[in-house]
């Protein structure tokens, strides 16, 4: 059945989303914070100020075991002033992805946890790659890999508006089945999804480029290494076998460019997963 919804039945999938919360504006507007020199610590704090679910995480999260021991706070200006003003913003990432990520997707057999686990070891793993190959900047990367899978909330809404009923078999490659199903594949919903909040284009690129980075006009490296992941963990099994799976090993990489450009070896990858793990246990054991 190919249900191929047209652009306003896509846009209305997003608006529904959209409504869920105002949180994902908050983050494009924060990561525009974190990119100007002359940001402080009270714009951080006026702009969260406006949601209070995200003001609610934040002194949480700043009062976790996560942040270590120390002064407990109750307001947001103070949970900031703790943490300080780029922790704020990555604890902010994660309040709000774990928010809108961090739900069944029925369409595609993903549980709440599942989808989140995904989200949140691709983060780290982006963050760490941009450490080692000195490609990118680490936050960015972080967060690329948080949103890599986005644009499945808007297949998965409009699959469900056009009346459900249809579910990936997890043998059909995944892009032909959201073809054939919602008429794009998750990189050009996903990358609808970041336009509509507002993101930076080259985040947006990067997302809607992921599976082929040579055509990324801008964000050409959070494509590239994207597309690097998915290769290296090609399904959300895969995913989350590297996450639970104490002996995965990576014994050989895929041959792409972006393996040649920065020398990567089996080795190397290998330890950037160890780490990946390491920063995505703590994550889940202090703070969700």
């Amino acid at each position: 059945m190919n249900l191929a919804p047209d652009k306003e039945q896509f846009a209305e999938a997003i608006s529904k989303i959209d409504k869920l919360s105002p949180a994902p504006r908050i983050l494009s507007r924060a990561l525009g914070l974190l990119r100007d020199p002359d940001s402080e610590i009270g714009d951080i704090v006026a702009l969260i100020n406006n949601d209070p679910a995200l003001t609610a995480d934040i002194i949480r999260g700043s009062n976790t075991a996560y942040y270590g021991i120390g002064e407990r706070v109750a307001s947001l200006d103070r949970a900031v002033q703790k943490i300080g003003f780029r922790e704020s913003i990555r604890l902010l990432n994660l309040a709000v992805i774990h928010l809108i990520a961090a739900r069944d997707l029925g369409s595609y057999g993903i549980g709440a946890d599942d989808s989140w686990s995904e989200s949140l070891f691709q983060g780290f793993f982006m963050e760490n790659l941009a450490r080692e190959t000195r490609g990118h900047e680490p936050d960015e990367a972080y967060t690329a890999g948080l949103l890599r899978y986005i644009g499945r909330l808007a297949i998965n809404q409009v699959i469900h508006d056009l009346g459900g009923g249809t579910f990936w078999d997890g043998t059909t490659p995944l892009e032909a089945w959201e073809i054939e199903n919602a008429g794009m594949p998750h990189t050009t919903a996903g990358a609808r999804l970041l336009r509509a909040w507002k993101f930076a284009e080259p985040m947006c690129s990067a997302i809607e480029w992921q599976n082929t980075p040579d055509a990324a006009p801008e964000g050409q490296w959070l494509a590239s290494a994207l597309h690097f992941v998915a290769t290296l963990f090609p399904s959300s099994a895969s995913v989350l076998t590297a996450i639970h799976d104490r002996q995965y090993e990576i014994v050989e990489l895929p041959d792409l460019p972006f393996v040649q450009r920065h020398a990567l070896s089996p080795t190397r990858v290998q330890e950037i997963l160890i780490e990946t793990r390491e920063s995505f246990g703590a994550i889940r054991r202090g703070l969700f």
